[in-house]
């Protein structure tokens, strides 16, 4: 019985940003729906949470994106809803926003503006549901080994102890650290697995790194409370891009092109043309 507790089939899916390092194209179209390849960036992501069993979704929006779930209202193996964050305060506020849908199950986050690719059978994100429920952790998070000297960038862990498997106990959380503070080379890679006791901390989360209520601390919170915290890296070829810049935008973006099973050869060629000599 405590095992199907753990079972998870809701995904809450974080779009309010303005993606204002993404103007002006962001004047007109969400950063989210920019297109990698053939498809948009979120609906490469909700492929991913449908190929891993997700079987409803909920967008947290802002007023100006309702043509986010208009998109997917009609979309194959996944039953969608959405909310409004009427002010954008922090994706622990936007998670926040989701509470009553979650309506107290267990729950993913995958942030809209990020990928993540697959090398293998299963996509990463399945073993962040393993992780969820196969071990006490009331929070997983997907981690990839990052420069130190981009730290200041993301939320980063230190693992409590690891042997090199597919996952590790976390022990300390900090966001966005200056490069000498940085606990560890792991960054946190935008898919987290949440107990709904996750709400009880964010209400508990003062404003953090630029004035905003960062999910990062409320998961340090959780686990200054004893509640157990678990990382999930990525592992070989597997990697993050997010979208929130133009240079990580025009390299997921070729990375998709690249990898396209009927336009690769096209793509590769383009490329090789554009190289500069050296």
């Amino acid at each position: 019985m405590a095992q199907a507790l753990k079972k998870i089939r809701k995904a809450v899916i974080p779009v309010a940003g303005k993606g204002t390092r993404l103007l002006p194209l962001t004047k007109v179209i969400a950063k989210e729906m920019l297109p990698l390849g053939r498809k948009p960036v979120l609906e490469i992501v909700v492929d991913e949470l449908v190929s891993t069993g997700i079987t409803d979704v909920m967008f947290v929006i802002s007023e100006s994106k309702s043509s986010i779930p208009v998109y997917f209202m009609a979309y194959p193996g996944v039953d969608v809803s959405w909310t409004v964050q009427s002010e954008q305060k922090g994706l622990a506020d936007a998670v926040l926003c989701a509470e009553e849908y979650v309506a107290g199950e267990p729950f993913l986050v995958a942030l809209g503006d990020s990928v993540i690719s697959q090398f293998g059978p299963r996509h990463p994100t399945s073993r962040v549901l393993d992780c969820f429920e196969n071990t006490d952790a009331q929070s997983v998070i997907i981690v990839q080994k990052t420069p130190r000297a981009e730290s200041h960038r993301y939320g980063m862990v230190h693992p409590k102890r690891w042997d090199g498997n597919e996952r590790f106990e976390i022990d300390l959380l900090v966001e966005k650290p200056a490069v000498e503070d940085a606990p560890s080379e792991y960054a946190i890679a935008g898919r987290y697995a949440f107990d709904p006791c996750v709400f009880e901390f964010i209400r508990k989360t003062p404003p953090g790194a630029g004035g905003e209520l960062q999910i990062t601390d409320s998961i340090g919170l959780m686990l200054a409370d004893g509640r157990p915290v678990w990382g999930v890296p990525l592992m070989g070829e597997e990697i993050r891009r997010d979208i929130g810049t133009f240079p990580s935008y025009f390299e997921a973006f070729m990375a998709a092109c690249l990898s396209d099973p009927e336009f690769a050869a096209i793509a590769s060629t383009i490329c090789s043309r554009e190289q500069k000599p050296e």
